[in-house]
């Protein structure tokens, strides 16, 4: 399954930014090194979209960027970057939800939460319960969105909410990092230069190291949970993983929204917004969050 013509250079010119492989601590900090200066900063996000910019911390002491309009929230959501668990900030991406903020009335907190090799998947789950605690005062409701490897980590938090009795709305999983790859597009796509099947493993590891924990793409309980969108690039090594997780979901009676994208590399829609794919891909998730307000999914 071929990357898309149009995507094409902008995945091309991404192999000649970030590093391809990560194996050592030393590459993961290489990669973070790199991947930093194409963060769009808070400030500026908030200007071009028209929203207020708020800095905070949870009562944990996990720094929060919030994003609102001026209209009260009609439901917040707590947003987890991506960077594969090993990188990024509450600034990578994000402008993926909050693009939506003003359209729909959310209040947007982008979260960060600690990185592995420093920290472990619970202690990232426990970073992401502490924030989705905070948002829900006031009885607003809370949806839950990752992206990346913060999908991942929001599919295990949601996991979690689900055992602790904490209610979310929704959960919003952007081509998450849901397990360590399988099926044909972990081979088809090992070697991928926007996320390498390499990268995935390091990643995991460093994260589950010495911990009882495993990846939600191994989890079988998954009855109990809210609406869920996935949505994945069909040219990406993730891909069947998501595809996987969504039939888990529909066979553990959940209701679940799955889009696969014709030629998407992984993350593309961030990389080259002006894609066919990228502009199908923002709208879709804002449909599905419109009609999750609306109690329509």
């Amino acid at each position: 399954m071929p990357v898309a013509r149009g995507l094409r250079p902008s995945l091309d010119a991404l192999a000649r930014e970030l590093p391809t492989d990560l194996v050592t601590t030393a590459d993961i900090l290489a990669y973070r090194r790199a991947a930093a200066p194409r963060d769009e900063p808070a400030a500026a996000v908030a200007a071009r979209l028209g929203l207020r910019l708020e800095e905070r911390v949870t009562r944990g002491g996990d720094p929060l960027t919030i994003l609102r309009g001026d209209r009260p929230p009609r439901a917040r959501v707590v947003f987890l970057h991506g960077g594969g668990l090993v990188a990024g900030s509450r600034q990578s991406g994000l402008d993926v939800v909050a693009r939506h903020a003003a359209d729909l009335s959310l209040e947007v907190l982008s979260l960060g939460y600690p990185l592995a090799p420093e920290a472990r998947l619970d202690a990232m789950v426990r970073s992401v319960l502490r924030a989705v605690s905070d948002a829900r005062g006031e009885g607003t409701p809370v949806v839950l969105a990752g992206q990346s490897g913060g999908g991942g980590l929001a599919a295990a938090a949601m996991l979690a909410c689900r055992d602790r009795g904490i209610p979310l709305a929704g959960h919003l999983l952007i081509h998450p990092m849901l397990g360590r790859g399988s099926g044909a597009s972990a081979r088809q796509f090992a070697d991928d230069p926007s996320w390498s099947a390499r990268s995935t493993l390091t990643a995991w590891d460093a994260a589950l190291d010495g911990t009882a924990e495993v990846t939600p793409a191994e989890r079988r309980d998954l009855q109990g949970l809210p609406p869920t969108f996935l949505d994945v690039g069909s040219a990406e090594l993730f891909r069947d993983d998501v595809v996987d997780f969504a039939g888990a979901l529909w066979a553990a009676g959940g209701r679940a929204e799955l889009h696969v994208w014709s030629g998407a590399f992984h993350a593309s829609d961030c990389v080259d917004e002006s894609a066919a794919a990228s502009i199908a891909a923002h709208a879709a998730r804002r449909d599905w969050l419109a009609r999750l307000l609306d109690g329509e999914v």
